[in-house]
């Protein structure tokens, strides 16, 4: 999920505030429903925890992500010795197509979790990403399979990070062309789909409230973490290291009244598009 060139996850700080995401997978790896002839690629692995499970049930499994920490801790934590199928690389797939031995149609499927509302986040580079997928599945039935956050995901986040920026006078034109995320609703995503030459099997998208999790007891530290982790482009809007620290508290207090409940609980609003597509 850590396709952001240059990006400073760490293993660490991710399985601190993301390790819920490869956690809650039942509905997307279902449809993947991966064979033991499969050849399937893994978009914007991350740290190969799920990359690693869907290994034992295909030939083989080749994970990509642009973050080296990610990738580099994976590959101690799920070593050849244990999983002889399973390859991986550092690959910003913002640029696919240069990938020379991806891009040759060989592969059965290729699948993605909660990544690509950072890979096709940049509009130069969002049909040449969805180009090079297609180009790298076998020219008769490949398929895509995939889930990412849909429209309106984690909509309260957005506004109170915003706000916090605004309150500091950044124009909300700089704000808006600094967000990381790209959210599509199910026509757009379909629409791109097709006009890649996929014809969609299946397009869904389903609310769900996810609880952050977090290291420390009342989630206060957390929250603020998160923010400054997955809202990193965000308040790089603001020179001062220690004032971007204050703008997450800030975005973090400003959540708080319609996040946070009543137990303590901190709950966002994650709404999940998901699709199968077929080469056609």
């Amino acid at each position: 999920m850590s396709e952001i060139k240059n990006t400073s996850y760490t293993h660490q700080t991710y399985q601190s505030h993301a390790s819920f995401v490869p956690l809650l997978t039942s509905k997307i790896s279902s449809l993947l429903s991966p064979l033991p002839t499969d050849r399937i690629i893994d978009l914007g692995a991350g740290d190969l925890i799920l990359t690693s499970k869907l290994s034992h049930h295909c030939l083989q499994i080749l994970a990509l992500d642009a973050s080296k920490d990610l990738i580099t801790s994976g590959q101690s934590l799920f070593p050849k010795s244990t999983h002889p199928n399973l390859s991986s690389r550092i690959v910003d797939c913002r640029y696919l197509e240069k990938e020379d031995d991806v891009v040759g149609g060989n592969w059965d499927k290729v699948f993605s979790n909660a990544a690509l509302h950072w890979i096709l986040r940049d509009p130069s580079t969002r049909k040449n990403t969805l180009k090079a997928v297609y180009d790298a599945l076998k020219p008769s039935d490949g398929k895509f399979i995939a889930e990412m956050g849909g429209f309106g995901n984690i909509s309260e986040v957005h506004v109170a990070i915003t706000s916090a920026l605004h309150n500091r006078g950044i124009p909300l034109e700089k704000i808006k062309a600094a967000n990381p995320w790209f959210f599509p609703s199910e026509k757009h995503m379909r629409e791109l789909l097709e006009e890649t030459g996929f014809e969609v099997e299946m397009i869904e998208s389903e609310y769900r409230p996810t609880e952050l999790s977090f290291e420390d007891g009342d989630g206060e530290g957390g929250v603020k973490a998160w923010i400054q982790m997955f809202g990193q482009r965000f308040l790089e809007l603001v020179e001062d290291e220690a004032e971007r620290a204050v703008v997450a508290g800030e975005a973090r207090d400003l959540l708080e009244g319609v996040a946070r409940r009543e137990d303590g609980r901190w709950v966002v609003g994650y709404v999940r598009l998901r699709w199968v597509a077929v080469k056609k």
